[in-house]
């Protein structure tokens, strides 16, 4: 598995702006070249960049006209901490720790801007707005308990796959693995 260490300055520069910009997330896109401006690159060494880390497995083309996303292996690689612990997933340990706290409200934040828009069922719909609510209301507590939001997040991930919704239960996967 490609590391960060192994690319050049410029590719891991534009890769960490990448995951930055999509919040870790391999189901968003962004165009290379914004990426690149935003960290100081000109056009060409935008495309050079992300070259080397669509190369590398890290990045995936989207659009012919620059747009690029993380891949699986390259959304993995930016979870894991040195010593090989996920970062990006919810864990068991309870109450919330704040960097879980935080990706549960991402999380939430990416499912609340597109439930309305996927034509979805009434009762599943309903279903997903409940375990939305719960989860909610779990993070007012001062120890939001850990257990409880992840018997929300497998809810939703549930009928996210009985709805079809592919993107959403993959994100809830890397969530909940």
């Amino acid at each position: 598995m490609t590391q960060l260490s192994d690319l050049d300055t410029a590719a891991q520069a534009l890769f960490q702006e990448l995951n930055r910009s999509t919040e870790g997330n391999p189901t968003v896109q962004v165009s290379m070249y914004t990426l690149g401006e935003t960290i100081g690159l000109d056009r060409e060494a935008s495309e050079r960049a992300a070259e080397d880390l669509i190369a590398n497995g890290l990045v995936e083309i989207r659009t012919l006209s620059g747009g690029i996303g993380l891949s699986e292996e390259g959304a993995n690689l930016l979870g894991e901490k040195e010593d090989g612990s996920k970062t990006n997933r919810l864990g068991t340990e309870s109450p919330l720790s704040p960097p879980q706290y935080e990706l549960v409200e991402q999380t939430l934040a990416l499912l609340k801007t597109e439930i309305g828009g996927r034509g979805l069922a009434f009762e599943t719909l309903a279903e997903m707005v409940a375990d939305i609510r719960s989860i909610e209301a779990q993070l007012t507590s001062p120890k939001a308990k850990t257990p409880i939001v992840r018997a929300c997040f497998t809810s939703l991930r549930n009928a996210a796959k009985d709805a079809r919704q592919r993107e959403w239960q993959q994100i809830l996967d890397r969530l909940l693995d």
